[in-house]
């Protein structure tokens, strides 16, 4: 029978880290210019960051999953941090969350399909609390669910679609088409963020409307940012859009938020009420799409199509010019720092995911690129921890935690 093992430490030479993981961080030729902005402070960052093959290392520490049997997973959404050690992992296809510990044994498991107690009409992204306390995002529909520290159900909370499509100033006269879809990320503390996404077919075209809203125990909810982008030309049955920039964010400790759109190196800073605080730039060499990166994301994505009717919007599709600016954002409260997923020309591409990710101070300055190892998509980083899921060359889904170790 298949069991899931723990890895015994090793340097990972591929992937190297640029940060300092203690209390003072160093920088080779950090040029930081700031400019205040009626009252918004614009930060451009051009240093080189700490030589990343010199004095940091990661080491595989765990890992769990197998290609069949107990240790199995469907589909891995999320893989986050356990406040004893080890780590949560949240499988879609099972609707099942499940708890390891340090040694990659299992030692809790809940949830079902279903819509009773204890089970998940869908399920997306899981934060642990202070109090030991669980919350589990649903994604479609849009529903918060809560558990004690052992797995038994404390109620769910529906939120209700005039939160966000207020939030998203959908217009009234063009109601969305289609469900809402959400996806939710938590702060340490337990503050709970969701982006939700509704399409919007009112104008011809069809838009993508977003709202970023946080959501707080006896609050009223708050908007923070709001924001739409094409999906469609010429309405349901005209040209699919792909490889647009699309919008990333993390959540802050204060109750805002990173912010970017992709299109440009540029992450803005929000505070809790929702109000833009700061700009964070770094300059940029946009990718050019080729046709055979083109040919590779269609071919991706066809190999998952469902239907002809999928395939054919598939071989119309309209691809931009050049890959997005900036793919994803990940942020780490234990030590201020920043993670921007970019796609470096210099490594493999990965489709619409990022290749590597660049290390920001809290205060702007710029630490260093990270390249991401083959197979790998993080999803969580914690101090000197990162959680993520990685797949062998046989699609087998793994749960991941590298150590970020300084190298002596």
């Amino acid at each position: 029978m298949p069991k899931p093992h723990l890895v015994t430490p090793y340097s990972f030479v591929a992937f190297t880290i640029a940060l300092l993981a203690g209390c003072r961080e160093q920088t080779a030729t950090s040029e930081l210019t700031a400019i205040d902005s009626a009252g918004i402070q614009i930060l451009t960052s051009r240093g080189s960051g700490l030589d990343i093959h010199a004095g940091w290392r990661l080491e595989l520490d765990l890992e769990v999953g197998a290609a069949d049997g107990p240790f199995a997973f469907g589909r891995i959404l999320d893989v986050a941090p356990r406040g004893a050690g080890g780590m949560w992992i949240v499988d879609g296809q099972a609707r099942r969350v499940r708890g390891f510990d340090e040694q990659g044994r299992e030692t809790l498991a809940f949830g079902r399909p279903g819509n009773g107690p204890g089970e998940f009409r869908s399920i997306g992204r899981i934060a642990e609390r202070p109090d030991g306390s669980l919350r589990i995002g649903g994604r479609m529909p849009v529903e918060l669910y809560a558990f004690d520290a052992s797995g038994q159900p404390l109620g769910t909370t529906s939120v209700s679609p005039d939160v966000y499509r207020e939030a998203a100033r959908t217009d009234s006269d063009g109601p969305p088409m289609g469900p809402t879809l959400a996806e939710w990320q938590f702060t340490g503390a337990g503050m709970a963020f969701v982006q939700t996404t509704t399409l919007d077919a009112s104008a011809g075209d069809v838009a993508r409307r977003d709202a970023l809203v946080r959501l707080e125990d006896g609050s009223a909810p708050t908007r923070l940012a709001a924001w739409e982008a094409p999906a469609m030309r010429g309405g349901v049955t005209g040209e699919l859009l792909l490889l647009q920039p699309a919008a990333s964010w993390s959540p802050l400790p204060d109750g805002g938020a990173w912010l970017t759109f992709g299109e440009r190196y540029e992450i803005r800073r929000f505070d809790a009420r929702g109000e833009l605080r700061s700009i964070l730039r770094r300059p940029e060499a946009r990718l050019a799409l080729t046709p055979e990166v083109e040919e590779r994301f269609r071919s991706g994505l066809a190999a998952e199509a469902e239907n002809p009717a999928m395939l054919a919007m598939l071989e119309n599709a309209v691809f931009p010019d050049s890959l997005p600016a900036v793919a994803a954002l990940l942020a780490s409260e234990e030590n201020s720092r920043l993670w921007v997923g970019v796609m470096d020309p210099s490594r493999p591409l990965r489709l619409d995911e990022p290749n590597a990710l660049d290390g920001f101070a809290s205060d702007g300055r710029y630490l260093g690129r990270l390249p991401i190892p083959p197979g790998f998509r993080p999803t969580r980083i914690s101090a000197d921890r990162m959680y993520g899921v990685w797949q062998d060359g046989l699609d087998v889904s793994y749960a991941r935690r590298y150590r970020i170790i300084r190298k002596e």
